[in-house]
């Protein structure tokens, strides 16, 4: 298929160069409304637009990946679908579940394809290790933790799109997704009880937080995501028989299995930067006529929107 990409900061340069590593998907075409003279210097093969209409126009274009700010995913994807374009939307697709209602009802008017690009579901070591736990390796799993904590000082700026209300900007937004959605995988979408904590940046977002899940049967989950501090970026799932950690679990090549002493270390690494995964899916879904994938449902992207908005609620009414 040809991809256009509306958008093109790092994280599509990241996306490109696993596009680039499966067979058979080109990088047609980029829209970029602030450097598209310099992209078309750089890459000269590929044809570059300075609005996202242009390339949304341009009927060879067969699918969109969007990669703008947060604040921007939901009128694109809406824009490319409208247009007869499949898309896959940078997380989180959309910043409301009335956004991710929208862009549902969109999708299905036109028959294409949608979905959010929560890389890390598609991985081979997370999609093992995972697989691991629910097969009763380490017995009933009671209790989970994930981290995900990165301080970039460049970009935490007055005026940097982390920072940004305007832009959806915060760690919940930007990182926390992440264990939020490993979480999800055992336990659901719908704790019966929780408790946020964060820590508000200056200009009113959060930059750290911290939530506490109860989803019943004794079963209990502890996340942090945070803009502002460097954690140890794990996941660890503890069972009534040992526990699974995994080391950079959104993007982990590895886990680990331990009982009492004994730790079994796996190995399963990813192709090129990783996104590469998530393309091959959308690639198979879109050739078998499908208009999601079963591995990130338009339904996880609501109930993921509608469990950020109760817990951003709870953080700043």
């Amino acid at each position: 298929m040809n991809w256009g990409f509306l958008g093109f900061g790092r994280i599509a340069r990241k996306f490109l160069e696993s596009l680039n590593a499966v067979d058979g998907e080109v990088a047609y075409a980029f829209a970029s409304r602030s450097n598209a003279e310099a992209l078309q210097e750089e890459f000269p093969n590929v044809k570059v637009y300075d609005t996202y209409e242009a390339l949304l126009a341009d009927p060879q274009v067969d699918i969109v990946y969007i990669s703008t700010t947060h604040n921007f995913h939901c009128q694109n994807a809406i824009d490319a679908l409208q247009a007869g374009k499949h898309v896959l939307c940078e997380k989180p697709m959309g910043i409301s579940s009335d956004e991710i209602s929208r862009m549902t009802q969109v999708a299905k008017q036109s028959g294409k394809f949608l979905m959010e690009a929560m890389w890390m579901r598609f991985l081979p070591a997370y999609r093992k290790a995972i697989e691991v736990v629910k097969s009763g390796e380490i017995g009933e799993v009671k209790y989970m933790t994930a981290s995900f904590g990165f301080r970039s000082e460049d970009k935490l700026t007055q005026d940097g799109r982390l920072l940004n209300p305007d832009l959806a900007g915060g760690a919940l937004y930007d990182v926390g997704v992440y264990p939020l959605t490993i979480v999800s995988d055992l336990f659901g979408w719908e704790p019966r009880d929780f408790k946020a904590h964060a820590i508000k940046s200056s200009t009113g977002v959060d930059e750290t937080i911290q939530i506490q899940f109860d989803f019943g049967n004794d079963r209990m989950a502890q996340v942090l995501g945070s803009i502002a501090l460097h954690t140890n970026k794990e996941a660890c799932i503890y069972g009534e028989k040992g526990f699974v950690r995994m080391p950079m679990f959104w993007k982990g090549e590895s886990y680990e299995i331990v009982k009492g002493d004994e730790t079994q270390v796996f190995e399963l690494p990813m192709t090129s930067t990783g996104y590469a995964h998530e393309i091959i899916e959308v690639r198979d879904c879109i050739l078998q006529g499908k208009t999601e994938s079963d591995l990130f449902t338009l339904n996880d992207s609501l109930m993921s929107a509608r469990l950020v908005e109760r817990i951003l609620s709870t953080i700043f009414n």
